[in-house]
This record gives C-alpha cells, sequence and structure tokens, in this order.
C-alpha cells in the first residue's frame, strides 16, 4: 500500500476510466448502427412501419437504400412535419433536444476558447489527464485570480441560455395557440369540453349544472353527468372478458382442425406415393374437400381435445367447461342483461363529476379559469382539453377529500422511495472512484494492483450501466403512484410521472452521486483531518465530473444506438407474434399498431443530462462537448423514430404542455451551477481571502438574477399556454361572423387562410362518432360490405360473402405497393378474394384471378376502404364541425355495443359455419378480414370487422 501513490493512481485511473468507457461504448454504437443499417430495409415493420401501415395518402416517404443516405434524407425531412404525423407534444420534443444541441455547441465552443487555457496554459500543477483540463488543476494561490474568466464566462452563457429559453417559449406560445385554433382541432368537440370533479349534491342535475354555467358565453351545449353504473359496469366487464376468452378458443381449435387436416393431406399424399410405387396409378387422386359443419369440426377435434377452462377464481379453481359452449351461452346470457339493464336504468346516484361541453371555444376557456364554488374543496379540479380515450373512469368516483388524502399519501410515498433508492445509488457512486477508495481501505487493495483495463471497466462502464438498468425500472412504480393519486386522465398521469421522475433522477442520478464520489475522493483527507470535511468534500466534488463524463458518453453513444437499433421492440415484436398473435385481434395488434413514445419518461432523462452538464459545464469543460454530440445523436435518432416509427395516440395528445415544464428544468441546472460555484469560492476564502469571498457573492447575485428571470417567465408565458387568450378567440369569431355575413349577401367570402394547409391536421383526427362509437349492430342498421345494400342480415352475410370468396386471388390495393408483395421479399399466405360492387369510388382496384399453380403463394396486400362497417357514408366537409355524439362521455358500459368475434377464415370453411352458429346463438361474429393459412398461422388484413376501416392503420 505505502507503493500506491493515491493522487497519481486518481489521475491515472480516471483518464482510464474515461478512455475505457468512451472505446467500450463507441464500440456498441458501432455495432448498433451496423445493425439498424443491416436491419432498416429487411425489417420495415420495426424500422419504417409509417411508409406502409398507415393510409396511402398518409405514409411517410420511403427512405433511399445505401447504409448513410438515410442521414441526410431525415435531417433535410421539414421539422414541421413531427406535427402533422405526430402532433405538437413530438414536435415540441424534437425541439427541446434542437434547443439543448444549441446550447451546448455554443458551451463548447466557449468553454474551449476561453476556460480551457485558462485552466491548463502555463499551469505545472503536476496533474495529468482530465483532471489537466478542469477546474481542479487551479491549485496554486498565485493562479487564483484566472477563476475570475470563469466567473465572465459563467454570467455571459448564462445570458445566452436564458435568451434563447425566452425566444423558444415565444415560438412555443405562438404554436400552442396556432395548435388550440386550428380547423382540425376546434372541431374536435373536446376543445369545448371540460371536466369537474368535486361537484356538490346541489348542483348533481343536468339542469342545475346548466344555471351555473349559464354566465359562459355562446351558451353550453352538452352536459355529461357520471353516475353510478356498479351493476352494469360488472355485465360489461365480464362480457368483455368472454368476448376474449371465445376469441382464442375458436383460434386453438380451428388451429387444432387445420393441422389435423394437414396431417390427413400428408398421410393421403404418402399412401398414394406408396400406391405409385406398387401398382401403376394413371392419376393422382386429390381428397374431396369436406362440406364444412358442426360435424366435420367435432371429428377433426373430438369433444375431450376442445379448449377447456376452469369457471372459479382467478381460473385456477373450479369445474372445467367447454370454452366454446361456455362462452357463447355468458355473451348471449350478458348480451340480453345489459339490454334489459340499459332498458330499466335510472338515474343512479351522482358521483361528483361532469362534463360540460360549451358551444364556444371560448367559453370552455372562460369555464375552466373561474371561481366556480363558494365552499372549500369543491370543484376546485378543472380540466380543458378532455378527450374520451383518455378519461381514467375508476378515478371519477372519488370525493375531493380522498383524492387530496390520496395525493399526499401518493407523494409521501414517492419521498419514502426516494430515501429506499439512496442506498445503491450511493454504492454505484462509489464504484466510480473505486481507486481513490483502494488506498486507504485495505480489503480494496486488490483494486489498486489490478490491471488497468480492469479498474477502466469497473470504474468507466459498469456504474453507468448499473445506474441505467436501475432507473429502468423506476417508471414502472411511478406510474403506480399516479395511478393511486386518483389522476382522472392517462395524460396527466404521464405528467405526473414525468414530475415525479425528473425529481427522483435529480436526488439520484447527480446530487447522491455528486456527493458520494467526493465522498470517496476525499475519504483519505477526510480519515487524517476530520475537522476538515467540509473543506476536503467541497475541493473533491470536481472530480467526480469522472462519472458524468462516462455517464454522458453511456447515454449519449450507447444511449442514441439504442433508440436507433429498437433492440427491445425488435425482440418483444418477435415474442408477440409467436406467442400473443393466436387470435386475429393480437395478429392485429402485431402487424399494424404502431409504437409510441412516453415522454413522461423520456424527457426527464433528457433533462438530467442537460442539469449535469450545466453543473459541471465550467468546472470540467469537456462535457459540453460530450453533451453536444450526444444531443445530436438523440435528435437524428428521435426525427428517424417520429417520423418512420412512431404513431402517437390523439387522446395522448397534451398540445406541447410537456415543452415549459422540460425548459423550467433546465433553470435547475442553471441554480445547481451557481450555487456551487458560489460555495466552492466561499470555501476557499481561507487560501484566497476576500477575493474568494467576493468572487462567491457574483455567484450568489447571478443565481438570483437567473431567479428572478425564471419567475418572470413564468408569470409571463404560464397563462398564455394553459388557455386561450380572448384576444385570439373574439378576432376568429369576428373574422367567421363577417364572413358569414358576406356569405349572405351573395359575397365571395373565401379566406385566403382558408386555402392554406392545416398544419395541425393529423390522419387519425376524424368525428367522434368514428372515434368512440366504433362498435355497430349489424341487426340495427345497415350495412354496406361491398355487396349491396341490405337489411339485417343476422345470417346473410356469410351466405352471400360465401359465394363471392374464392381461395385463389387476394385484393389488390391501388397506390404504393406494400411490403408484403413478391418485390419486397415476404413471404405470404393465399388470401381469398372479396369482389366489390361499390359505385360510390370506381377507381378502387380489384381482383385478378391467379391459376393455380401462382395461388400456392399468392401476394398480400393490405384491404382497400371496402368492405366495411358503417352507417351512413362518412364523408366529413372542412367548413363544418364535427358530428356530435350523444355517448361521447358517458360510461364505455352504458352504450357500446358487444364486440364483434373476429374469426380467422380457415382452409376448410369451418369459420363460416362457427360465425352462423354464434349469431344464431345470439353473438354477434364475422370472419372478414381475417386468415389462417394451412399451418394454423392467423394474419389479418385490416381492423376488426366492427370498427371503421380506411385503408390502412388508422385508429
Amino acid at each position: 500500500m505505502s507503493a500506491i501513490n493515491p493522487q497519481k493512481a486518481s489521475q491515472q485511473n480516471s483518464t482510464t476510466a474515461f478512455i475505457t468507457s468512451l472505446a467500450v461504448n463507441a464500440s456498441l454504437l458501432g455495432l448498433e448502427v451496423g445493425l439498424f443499417v443491416l436491419l432498416k430495409s429487411k425489417l420495415w415493420r420495426i424500422y419504417t412501419p409509417r411508409a406502409y401501415l398507415p393510409p396511402p395518402d398518409k405514409r411517410a416517404d420511403k427512405l433511399p437504400g445505401g447504409p448513410w443516405r438515410w442521414i441526410p434524407a431525415v435531417l433535410t425531412t421539414p421539422l414541421e412535419d413531427i406535427i402533422h404525423k405526430n402532433g405538437l407534444d413530438a414536435y415540441m420534443y424534437l425541439r427541446f433536444i434542437k434547443l439543448l444541441c444549441t446550447i451546448f455547441l455554443v458551451f463548447t465552443i466557449t468553454t474551449f476558447l476561453i476556460v480551457v487555457p485558462v485552466d491548463a496554459a502555463g499551469i505545472d500543477s503536476g496533474l495529468k489527464g482530465l483532471e489537466k483540463i478542469s477546474w481542479s488543476n487551479i491549485v496554486d494561490r498565485r493562479d487564483q485570480h484566472r477563476f475570475s474568466a470563469h466567473i465572465i464566462v459563467v454570467y455571459a452563457l448564462t445570458a445566452f441560455v436564458l435568451w434563447m429559453i425566452y425566444r423558444e417559449m415565444n415560438n412555443f406560445i405562438k404554436l400552442r395557440q396556432q395548435f388550440l385554433l386550428s380547423k382540425s382541432h376546434t372541431k374536435l368537440p373536446q376543445s369545448r369540453t371540460v371536466l369537474i370533479t368535486a361537484i356538490p349534491d346541489e348542483l348533481s342535475t343536468e339542469h342545475d349544472l346548466r344555471t351555473f354555467a349559464s354566465f359562459v358565453p355562446g351558451g353550453v351545449d352538452k352536459v355529461w353527468m357520471y353516475r353510478s353504473t356498479a351493476g352494469l359496469n360488472e355485465l360489461f366487464e365480464r362480457r368483455q372478458e368472454a368476448c376474449e376468452k371465445l376469441e382464442d378458443a375458436i383460434s386453438h381449435l380451428l388451429t387444432q382442425a387445420t393441422k389435423v387436416w394437414r396431417k390427413k393431406m400428408k398421410l393421403h399424399k404418402k399412401m398414394q406415393h406408396k400406391k405409385r410405387r406398387d401398382v401403376e396409378v394413371p392419376q393422382e387422386c386429390e381428397v374431396e374437400r369436406p362440406i364444412p359443419s358442426l360435424d366435420l369440426l367435432n371429428e377433426l377435434v373430438p369433444l375431450n381435445r376442445r379448449p377447456r377452462h376452469r369457471i372459479g377464481t382467478l381460473g385456477c379453481v373450479g369445474d372445467k367447461v367447454d370454452s366454446y359452449d361456455w362462452c357463447k351461452k355468458e355473451i348471449a346470457e350478458t348480451n340480453e342483461a345489459i339490454k334489459i339493464k340499459r332498458g330499466e336504468q335510472v338515474e343512479g346516484k351522482f358521483l361528483g363529476s361532469a362534463f360540460i361541453r360549451c358551444n364556444l371555444q371560448m367559453g370552455a376557456h372562460i369555464l375552466s379559469q373561474c371561481l366556480s364554488y363558494h365552499e372549500p374543496m369543491r370543484m376546485y379540479d378543472k380540466w380543458m382539453e378532455a378527450h374520451p380515450k383518455d378519461i381514467v373512469w375508476n378515478n371519477l368516483d372519488d370525493g375531493a377529500f380522498e383524492m387530496k388524502t390520496r395525493y399526499l399519501l401518493s407523494w409521501a410515498a414517492t419521498f419514502g422511495l426516494i430515501i429506499a433508492w439512496s442506498f445503491p445509488v450511493a454504492f454505484i457512486g462509489t464504484l466510480s472512484n473505486l481507486s481513490e477508495l483502494c488506498t486507504n481501505v485495505k480489503w480494496l487493495a486488490w483494486v489498486c494492483r489490478a490491471p488497468e483495463i480492469a479498474r477502466g471497466m469497473i470504474e468507466g462502464v459498469l456504474p453507468p450501466a448499473l445506474l441505467a438498468v436501475l432507473f429502468a425500472v423506476l417508471p414502472l412504480v411511478l406510474k403506480a403512484l399516479a395511478w393511486y393519486e386518483c389522476i382522472p386522465r392517462y395524460s396527466l398521469m404521464s405528467v405526473s410521472v414525468y414530475r415525479r421522475f425528473y425529481f427522483f433522477l435529480l436526488v439520484h442520478g447527480f446530487l447522491i452521486v455528486t456527493i458520494s464520489s467526493g465522498l470517496t475522493n476525499a475519504i483519505g483527507e477526510i480519515i487524517k483531518e476530520p475537522t476538515k470535511t467540509v473543506q476536503s468534500l467541497a475541493s473533491k466534488l470536481p472530480g467526480a465530473s469522472v462519472f458524468f463524463l462516462t455517464y454522458m458518453i453511456t447515454q449519449g453513444l450507447a444511449g442514441a444506438g439504442s433508440a436507433l437499433v429498437q433492440l427491445v421492440p425488435l425482440v418483444l415484436h418477435y415474442v408477440k407474434k409467436w406467442f400473443l398473435g393466436r387470435t386475429p385481434r393480437q395478429a392485429y395488434g402485431v402487424t399494424f399498431m404502431m409504437p409510441a413514445a412516453d415522454f413522461g419518461v423520456l424527457l426527464p432523462r433528457l433533462s438530467l443530462l442537460a442539469t449535469i452538464t450545466f453543473a459541471y459545464s465550467v468546472l470540467s469543460p469537456l462535457i459540453n462537448v460530450l453533451a453536444f454530440g450526444s444531443f445530436g445523436m438523440f435528435f437524428l435518432a428521435w426525427k428517424f423514430l417520429l417520423v418512420q416509427v412512431f404513431d402517437q395516440p390523439d387522446e395522448a395528445e397534451t398540445g406541447g404542455m410537456y415543452f415549459p415544464m422540460a425548459v423550467g428544468n433546465l433553470f435547475v441546472g442553471l441554480y445547481i451551477e451557481h450555487l456551487c460555484l458560489a460555495c466552492l469560492f466561499f470555501l476557499r476564502s481561507s487560501d484566497e481571502g476576500a477575493g474568494a469571498i467576493v468572487k462567491g457573492g457574483f455567484m450568489l447575485a447571478l443565481l438570483g438574477i437567473t431567479a428572478c428571470v425564471h419567475v418572470f417567465m413564468v408569470h409571463a408565458f404560464s397563462p398564455l399556454y394553459h388557455y386561450l387568450p380572448m384576444s385570439l378567440a373574439t378576432k376568429k369569431m369576428a373574422k367567421k361572423f363577417e364572413r358569414e355575413k358576406k356569405r349572405k349577401e351573395g359575397v365571395d367570402t373565401r379566406d385566403p387562410e382558408d386555402d392554406e394547409i392545416d398544419l395541425f391536421s393529423r390522419h387519425r383526427i376524424q368525428s367522434v362518432r368514428r372515434r368512440i362509437q366504433k362498435k355497430l349492430k349489424i341487426k340495427h342498421q345497415t350495412v354496406d360490405l361491398g355487396l349491396g345494400k341490405m337489411e339485417k342480415p343476422d345470417v346473410a352475410i356469410d351466405e352471400r360473402l360465401k359465394g363471392r370468396l374464392s381461395d385463389s386471388t387476394v385484393v389488390s390495393v391501388s397506390g404504393p405497393s406494400t411490403p408484403f408483395s413478391k418485390e419486397g421479399g415476404h413471404e405470404s399466405i393465399p388470401l381469398p378474394e372479396i369482389k366489390r360492387q361499390d359505385t360510390r369510388d370506381s377507381t378502387r382496384s380489384r381482383a385478378s384471378k391467379k391459376s393455380k399453380a401462382s395461388s400456392k403463394r399468392s401476394r398480400i396486400s393490405f384491404d382497400e376502404a371496402a368492405p366495411r362497417v358503417s352507417k351512413v357514408d362518412d364523408t366529413d366537409s372542412d367548413d363544418e364541425e364535427e358530428e356530435d355524439d350523444t355517448h361521447a362521455f358517458d360510461h364505455p358500459s352504458t352504450y357500446q355495443e358487444q364486440p364483434w368475434i373476429w374469426i380467422p377464415k380457415d382452409v376448410l370453411g369451418l369459420s363460416e359455419i362457427l360465425a352462423q352458429d354464434l349469431r344464431s346463438g345470439g353473438v354477434d361474429a364475422s370472419d372478414v378480414g381475417a386468415f389462417m393459412d394451412e399451418k394454423g398461422v392467423v394474419e389479418v388484413r385490416r381492423n376488426p370487422p366492427d370498427e371503421e376501416w380506411t385503408g390502412g392503420h388508422d385508429v
């Protein structure tokens, strides 16, 4: 131990750890990018699904071939296209990354031109490696005046950051206001709907609430009172579970029947081949395909081999029953029970929540801002932009006191988790400076004698990797706490997770690691001179930058590469395909559903990296280069993902409300930087004297200036992005009234703005009726399956489809070819042809018949817009508001019909028999759009038949 120089060991191992981490993560990045380049053109479903899955006119442009040509194609794609494809949240996410790239590019240039020469030029401190170009290199009292340059640089860079934040917030306010006033958004009823909770009993009727909201400009359009439907909810959930179980049982049943028939065919061919060897047979005899019937199904799959399940608790106890027969009876009974219950339904107990839809968007914003009630804990929570799919119905029936109690308990649990989490994080922090500890702790002396590469791996690669794994599990726990908090909207849960996660990362990913790493560095001096613990700790804190340098490398290089290659989604896709793709609905989810980004989890991680960089931007300028490179790679990776891969659901759209929180977190980084520098200057006063106190005072003054600017921006911008300004709303109304007046006078009222493309229009923004009331019962309406109009086709559907389906051809859709085609190199299954007689669109492509030889491997393509189930022709006018939906904010159990049992069409035609049998028993079922090949593999070409289909994935 006496032969070990602690100072030299520390310098050497810091540099070794950094270089090792850089080499390992650069190699990992190269491997990930190479894997991405190799798989990009082969696995379109993972890497470019937006080029194929949406409707043809809404698809992303295909990327050029070659290993590197995709990079300029992605970079030159207009950033505003993200708004049209994935909404304002996704666009502002990329704008935030771009903002960080700009900030840290300026930080890099400034610190390397000024701070690095000040720290290193003309100083012989004996330090080597990374320490030579850091704050720690200035140790001589005669060089203390050099710290003045640090103060000037910090002031200049802080002013630049504040200016950039102000500029970006101004841009965000304009974009959000344009988003709120855009045609595609104002047509949605959610833009005029306010959710109010904790309503007192004296306002428990619709009439009372209308009277309460009578002051709203334009008046109230509709009120939904949330009342107790407990008995109906139970029946509804029973039916949903039975439908899922029945679809699984039918798919399993048809798979067994198909495999048994295939074995019989193989045995027959084998016998024929044997006969041809023994006796000359003029022609091979084909097995005659039997007429599909329930008897044939029972013959192929005996009763003792049919799917069965237990009907007891959790499916573990109770009698075993035949799944098909039991589910068929259960669904029919619940259908009838729900129908009777709905007919007998009386107004249940009011549960304290209501949705109020105003006639004017301005009225909804005024209603959401008013002081509603004269007693505490009443009607204090009001939410704008309430989307029907975004509602957490189970969290609407709690009283104000219970919600407040849950809120306090939820955050108390969060703080408790932070305390408990500190122990493993502190251990990880000590690993980053283990070579310091080994010089003072005898049982760790083997670390000092270990090879440099091994120590570099332990200190440079292992800690960031362990920290990343530790924080990957955390969001799941935080989401559970946000759910317990009784938040009534899923999007608000994501916002709550954002706040908790960033606070968690700030404490554990920065403060605990910094303190534990600095404590490890200073442990030798603390043991020798316990009275100077604070001074020793402060002097060693800059040394913790080594861990954050390696952490930035890990997140920037390996993290960006991991986001690009999507290794986990790639593995999960094939796991789902082989293990969860047995039923048509499961196959539809695997085939058509694209992933979505959770900004409540992604943004805190980026904000932490920015906070760390701010804190060490002057102490260790090298971190600025790494931050700029990291955020640059993040920008490229996420722009690619949001253009080619991800598909953000409308119900999760907040209109960019994550952006102000992310910008607010940048102030936290500035605060930590200023406070740390002030403390370091004050603790140097024993050596430098009054000069250090003056420098510390300058940093405290800058801290105060930054705080004042922060407060100013919050007060200036917060009302503008939460609510629609009256000036814009009234201006829009005045223009609308003026156009209507001129239209009545016969004057051309076309506004040049009407000819402009709505930047915020997204292909999934359609009528509420399309979104919510998708489940339509055929027997209560006219159905167009592309086979002409027919009334109440309970049994006639399959009969008419049967006569128009063949086993040799498929539907060919006009427009861009899909990757299922032969040109794409993807194998497919033979699918039946669906001939359409639809006079509404003469341009629709028709199926072409193929020979038996070519029918063995036919080309698959997605179904075109017909056949589909719809009440009327779904044509929306740009000048008209979205059609009303009386059930938009009713509990689904009060109006949603039974989801159709989606059966895959098998080679024997047994699916048609099962569909007829189910419908005759009072269960809606269809086999449109789903197919099972001769091996029992299920494929789909569209969404479930009781939902509208527009020729691509369109939820």
